[in-house]
């Protein structure tokens, strides 16, 4: 698959759409915001990978291999879109995972991707990318579904040593998503004289997967339950009578008196 280098296009890719090359943040809200958690997809990314490594340690009553195996294809691309915006350069040791000790221990101790000392998602697309380019990244996750298919492997050295390497970026660029969901965008290093502006805002309200879309009905469906149920609650202890007006009483006295001073009450109140 060749890409144009100038400018991005929707018809490059397989699943990316205008909007998201426009301004990736859709899919990343739309992705972890409604569709998935960052650790039960990552376990997803773990399992996927194994069944297709090797069939036989595949679940038999789940069918949702292959899916998730074109959500690791998008969420590729869309990793691509970023990288290639934002003008990261490759590595020439992209399996460099960890630059001190600390890195080493960040991981293992709190499963942070950290490299020399911070978590940074820029670095993570820039090794991504640098392993391998995005016609390879399609022809890993190709054979990785085509092996989902099979109830044996008839090939275990199809991936070899790389099936490591494969899940272990895979895993990295995960989190690397997230991070940028989590934190509104790519926190990017630029001397101190320059001034980032944005080149393309995106206006207007995100799109929802109908998963998002099925959240917010229910949401909304739930306050209205609740609000009428209010309503209820008010119309028993009130007996339909405003809870203000009940507030303040003083308020209605006073109402009472200014009526009287201008003739509509004859009697005065007993005292």
């Amino acid at each position: 698959m060749k890409f144009k280098q100038k400018k991005l296009k929707a018809e490059n890719f397989r699943y990316v759409i205008k909007r998201v090359i426009k301004n990736p943040m859709i899919y990343l809200t739309d992705f972890f915001g409604y569709q998935t958690q960052i650790d039960h997809w990552m376990r997803t990314i773990s399992l996927t990978l194994n069944a297709g490594a090797c069939p036989e340690m595949a679940c038999p009553d789940v069918l949702e291999n292959g899916f998730h195996c074109t959500e690791l294809i998008e969420q590729v691309e869309v990793a691509y879109v970023i990288y290639k915006q934002c003008g990261l350069k490759k590595q020439r040791n992209p399996l460099a995972f960890f630059r001190t000790r600390d890195d080493y221990f960040a991981y293992r101790s709190r499963g942070e991707y950290a490299f020399d000392g911070q978590i940074n998602p820029a670095d993570t697309l820039s090794k991504f990318f640098s392993f391998q380019s995005l016609k390879k990244w399609y022809g890993t996750l190709d054979d990785i579904m085509l092996s989902l298919t099979q109830a044996k492997a008839t090939n275990y050295d199809r991936f070899g040593d790389k099936i490591a390497i494969i899940q272990e970026l895979l895993l990295r660029l995960a989190q690397a998503m997230y991070v940028i969901y989590r934190n509104g965008g790519l926190p990017l290093q630029v001397p101190s004289y320059v001034i980032a502006q944005p080149s393309d805002t995106f206006e207007g309200k995100m799109p929802l997967s109908k998963l998002g879309e099925l959240i917010h009905s229910i949401a909304d469906k739930r306050h209205a339950e609740a609000a009428a149920e209010l309503e209820s609650v008010f119309e028993k202890a009130y007996g339909g009578t405003e809870p203000e007006d009940i507030a303040n009483p003083d308020d209605r006295g006073d109402e009472q008196k200014d009526h009287s001073e201008d003739g509509v009450m004859t009697e005065e109140a007993p005292e």
